[in-house]
């Protein structure tokens, strides 16, 4: 039973052998892709291991060595059920760079592969195709022209804006080049045909108005030249296919008719194809064909619909938008509905291969190059290796317009062997650095990524820019070398240079010119504010960072800045590396006082600028306050203990105050305390200070808190005056003459106890020829009392006679003595 499908899948591959050094492909199987895979056509042995591809020919005239750029791995498993076999194999999927040696001549390639291996490893099927990296091609965006290298949009450049004028294109849909390497563009919405000799639109001739006479089109969206030079245009609002000699309309012919019979189009749209014998193919969208005829007439007239039975499956063109034919008469074919491109060998459907262009493909075109490379565009540009793999563009190629816009893809014809091919990654440097330096080294990689050695390569610098390489004077094909460049501006402002490259490349020509453009800057700074005031601060303690911002206020980077600040002022910044124009960076500044009063500094900052300073002021603060620096306890009897005078303690620092001890000198005491081993941040404590006099006069001492502060010891000045703890109302009595033998009358003395406690008596006496005649003083007197002592003279003998009054107690001035005289007659 046959099946026919309408879409086109991959069916057959056929083993590549070779038959162009620029492209080709292979199939292997068994082995593993570590241990080496075999490859039966060419025989050799193809290795996928560490992130590389080779492959090596049994006879080893070929060779490819390459680096995956990208690649995956999927495990796919089928089978179960119930009591089923599940069987799961792992499929390998890169795209690779390297290159291609065949006996002795080395190119650069790109290509890929597709592997199919078992879980232990063993190969199943496999597929890899390639072609050159250097593979230009023009297209179109509909109001330009384009040409690149490559599918990466490698030197890249473009021709015309949109219009109607002179180089101005308006829907170019269609592109063709004659043997001559001119550019035919059919100028869909201008109606007309433009020929020009290259992409500087050298030479710009153009043919036809709009209109359906001769001479005339109506929407051409195609063009073809055949071998004679003769020029086919599509002209799709008039329906017909025009043949003419040349850009004059030199025996203007027309092939027209509507329909699906023969002789019959369903429209006229892709450009027509040419096999070595001449003959016309068409693809015949609408009708789902190809058409290939003899001539303009028609002339066995042969259509293609559908591939022969392949088992048990046909299949059909979806939508056939365009078709190419190779050098060995096969015919390609882009169809449009499965984004996939056929391969027949002839227009029986012979050795039928569909490889599909991928989920973002939109083909609008298809051609093919004298090596066999097959390009399609639509969705950017594919190239397809040999029915083996493809490789699609990357977005650097439609960055302006995007990949929909890649209309009329037409490989640059090349000779064989295929010229070197000169690139430079970046293509142009671009520096900005401050006069009277030189800059860090930007770098070029220069690569021939064509298929010939580049020779002659020489390089040089000018307009400020200095150069080094690794370059050799001859770079195989497939390898790159290194441009250092750095830039030492002789002035302020821009300055254009070049690197200067001399070579044979065969797509830049013998020189190469790569843009260096520089610009001398000055550096400059600010720095704001100028002064930095801290409000009052602990000593002891940190203050809450404040910031200087350095701003780079020049046309160059700010550089090298180095900043210091003065004690006891610290600082911290992030003004690392270059500060580029505008831009800033912060200086954070704190203040850690160690003494109480005021304190200033300087933050330096030295730049390539020169220097900037930023005055800092700050005041410490005690860290512990007291409530008083001095206490006076005034007047006390010496012996007595004055009342407690208190003094306040406040911690001022964030952190707890410990004391090591709290003491009092002199006659003064610590009577009481609060404050204990320590007292928490920002808490206060009272000490109590008693005085107790132990002599008459004036007495000093101090208080001494000794702590963690960085002000310790924190002190209070004592000062307190000794009195006496006795008073006399007399220290002397006198008595008048007296007889001897005979007693005076008493007289008193009073004894006043200046203390604030009791005074004890030992004794009271007195000496010589005088007595204690009274006392009131008993063995005590009380605090602040008084007592009388009343003293006779009784002489013995004639003249004068002296004694004492003598009390003997327990105060500190203990004896107190009263002078007693009197005279015997």
């Amino acid at each position: 039973m046959k099946k026919t499908f309408a879409f086109a899948c991959l069916a057959i591959f056929i083993p590549f052998a070779l038959a162009y050094a620029d492209q080709g492909g292979f199939t292997n199987s068994g082995g593993t892709l570590s241990g080496g895979s075999s490859v039966a056509n060419p025989p050799g042995t193809l290795t996928i291991a560490g992130g590389n591809l080779t492959f090596l020919s049994t006879d080893g005239s070929t060779a490819i060595n390459a680096t995956f750029s990208n690649s995956s791995t999927v495990e796919s498993c089928s089978g179960g059920g119930k009591g089923g076999h599940v069987t799961c194999s792992f499929t390998f999927t890169g795209t690779f760079s390297g290159t291609l040696t065949v006996n002795g001549a080395t190119q650069a390639i790109n290509g890929s592969t597709h592997q199919v291996y078992r879980t232990d490893g063993i190969v199943i099927t496999g597929s890899t195709g390639y072609n050159s990296s250097y593979t230009p091609f023009y297209f179109s965006n509909t109001g330009q022209i384009l040409r690149s290298d490559d599918l990466n949009g490698t030197n890249l450049i473009s021709y015309g804006t949109q219009g109607s004028d002179v180089g101005q294109f308006y829907g170019a849909y269609g592109i063709a080049v004659d043997s001559a390497g001119r550019i035919y563009v059919a100028d869909t919405y201008n109606a007309r045909i433009v020929r020009i000799d290259d992409m500087n639109g050298t030479n710009w001739t153009s043919f036809g108005t709009y209109g359906s006479d001769i001479g005339q089109f109506t929407n051409p969206g195609g063009i073809s030249i055949d071998a004679a030079g003769r020029i086919y245009v599509m002209d799709t609002g008039n329906n017909r296919l025009v043949r003419m000699d040349d850009l004059n309309g030199t025996n203007w012919t027309t092939f027209s008719g509507i329909g699906s019979g023969v002789g019959e189009f369903a429209q006229y749209v892709a450009p027509v194809a040419f096999d070595a014998s001449g003959r016309i193919y068409v693809a015949d969208t609408g009708n789902k064909r190809i058409v290939r005829m003899d001539d303009m007439n028609g002339t066995n007239w042969t259509t293609l619909t559908q591939s022969p039975v392949i088992y048990i499956y046909i299949y059909s063109f979806g939508s056939p938008i365009g078709v190419a034919v190779d050098a060995a008469g096969r015919i390609y074919v882009a169809d449009a509905y499965q984004s996939s491109v056929v391969r027949v060998d002839d227009m029986t459907g012979a050795n039928w291969t569909s490889i599909g262009l991928g989920s973002g493909a939109t083909p609008h075109s298809i051609a093919v190059d004298s090596s066999g490379m097959v390009l399609v565009g639509g969705g950017g540009a594919q190239i397809v290796d040999n029915m083996a793999g493809v490789l699609t563009s990357s977005s650097q190629l439609t960055q302006y317009y995007g990949p929909y816009y890649v209309f009329g893809a037409t490989p640059v014809p090349l000779p064989t062997p295929r010229p070197s091919a000169i690139s430079f990654s970046p293509p142009t440097l671009t520096f900005s650095q401050n006069i009277g330096t030189t800059s860090a080294t930007q770098t070029i990689t220069i690569t021939n990524f064509g298929g010939s050695p580049l020779n002659g390569l020489n390089l040089s610098a000018s307009g400020g820019f200095s150069e080094t390489n690794n370059c050799p004077a001859v770079l195989p094909a497939g390898s790159n070398c290194t441009v250092s460049v750095t830039f030492t501006p002789p002035s302020v402002g821009s300055v254009t240079g070049a690197l200067n490259v001399s070579d044979d490349s065969g797509n830049l020509g013998s020189a190469q010119v790569v843009t260096l453009n520089g610009t001398g800057t000055t550096p400059a700074a600010a720095v704001t504010p100028t002064t930095l005031s801290f409000s009052s601060q602990v000593a002891g303690t940190t203050s809450t960072a404040r910031n200087i911002t350095l701003q780079s206020t020049g046309t160059g980077p700010l550089q090298g800045a180095s900043i210091t600040v003065t004690a006891p002022f610290s600082q911290t910044n992030n003004c690392t590396g270059s500060i580029a124009p505008a831009a800033s960076c912060t200086i954070q500044v704190t203040f850690a006082p160690t003494v109480v009063g005021s304190a200033s500094g300087t933050v330096t900052i030295t730049d390539n600028a020169g220097t900037q300073t930023v005055s800092v002021i700050g005041s410490g603060s005690a860290p512990v306050s007291l409530s008083s620096t001095r206490l006076s306890f005034g007047t006390l009897a010496v012996g007595s203990t004055s009342s407690a005078r208190t003094v306040t303690v406040t911690n001022r620092l964030n952190v707890a105050l410990s004391f090591t001890s709290i003491t009092a000198s002199g006659p003064f005491a610590v009577a009481s305390n609060t404050c204990g081993a320590s007292v928490a941040a920002g808490a206060s404590c009272t000490v109590g200070v008693t005085f107790t006099p132990t002599a008459l006069g004036s007495g000093a001492g101090v208080l001494t808190f000794t702590d963690t502060a960085i002000t310790s010891p924190q002190t209070v000045s004592l000062t307190g005056t000794g009195s006496a703890p006795v008073t006399l109302s007399t220290s002397s009595l006198s008595f008048n003459t007296v007889a001897v033998g005979n007693t005076s009358t008493a007289r008193t003395v009073t004894f006043t106890n200046q203390q604030n406690v009791a005074l004890n008596f030992s004794s009271i006496t007195a000496s010589g020829p005088f007595a204690v005649a009274s006392s009131t003083c008993g063995a005590s007197v009380a605090a602040g009392a008084s007592c009388t002592v009343g003293v006779t003279f009784s002489p013995t003998t004639t003249g004068s006679i002296t004694g004492t009054l003598t009390f003997t107690d327990d105060a500190a001035t203990s004896p107190q003595v009263v002078s007693l005289s009197g005279t015997g007659q």
